[in-house]
């Protein structure tokens, strides 16, 4: 009978807890959690919920020591892993992260999310061709991905392949037209220095329009304002 009431109280308080994360009340989710795994300190999942809430609060480096105790308990659990390697690629850690994706990859090859974060990671290291390789097989598994639409157009335009990173623009645009005004900002930038001026100051125009609030505005008004008038 103490067992069984023992593991009533840990699921109580997990379960709670979890409640509280739904309603980003992260604080009261911890208390509750830690209370779960002085009840049961084996279960890998309330070490990750826990790791959940301090990445959301904005506090990584703990995130990261509970994510690695979750990792401990159960190593095939591929979103600990993925977890681990977005934190450390925010680190800057670019080498520990692409790590962590290939760990992903190792054990589910068919994975997007590792696939692309790999990608992003060899594009900050400006290593195109594998951050191209990554990007292509993240668009295989997701050929719809605004976000692998971008990142490819992105590849493109780093090694001045001005056609093919108009049309992955292009095609992240028509994927996800009401968000992301980054996408039309990649676009018009493009276009500029295709010396399609007249497209480039339309998408701007088009920015300005949709996206008022868009910080980026400033800076390509320096550019496309002038050439407007010109």
């Amino acid at each position: 009978m103490f067992k069984i009431k023992l593991l009533n109280n840990w699921a109580k308080y997990y379960n709670s807890a979890l409640d509280f994360y739904k309603k980003k009340n992260y604080a009261q989710a911890l208390e509750l959690f830690e209370k779960a795994r002085s009840l049961e300190p084996k279960n890998y999942k309330i070490y990750y919920n826990m790791a959940l809430c301090y990445s959301n609060s904005g506090e990584d480096l703990q995130a990261l020591e509970l994510y690695k105790k979750a990792n401990a308990l159960n190593p095939e659990d591929l979103d600990t892993i993925y977890n681990m390697g977005c934190i450390y690629f925010s680190k800057n850690q670019i080498e520990q992260a692409i790590k962590m994706f290939n760990g992903v990859l190792e054990k589910d090859e068919k994975s997007y999310d590792a696939n692309y974060a790999l990608s992003i990671c060899y594009a900050s290291l400006a290593q195109w061709e594998n951050s191209q390789k990554y990007c292509e097989e993240a668009l295989k598994l997701q050929e719809r991905s605004h976000r692998a639409n971008n990142q490819m157009g992105l590849i493109c335009y780093s090694v001045e392949d001005w056609d093919n990173a108009i049309k992955y623009f292009k095609k992240a645009i028509k994927l996800n037209p009401t968000q992301f005004p980054k996408y039309y900002s990649n676009l018009a930038l493009t276009y500029d220095k295709t010396g399609k001026r007249e497209d480039a100051v339309r998408i701007y125009n088009k920015i300005k329009k949709k996206f008022p609030d868009y910080n980026g505005l400033d800076f390509m008004k320096m550019t496309f304002e002038i050439k407007s008038r010109s």
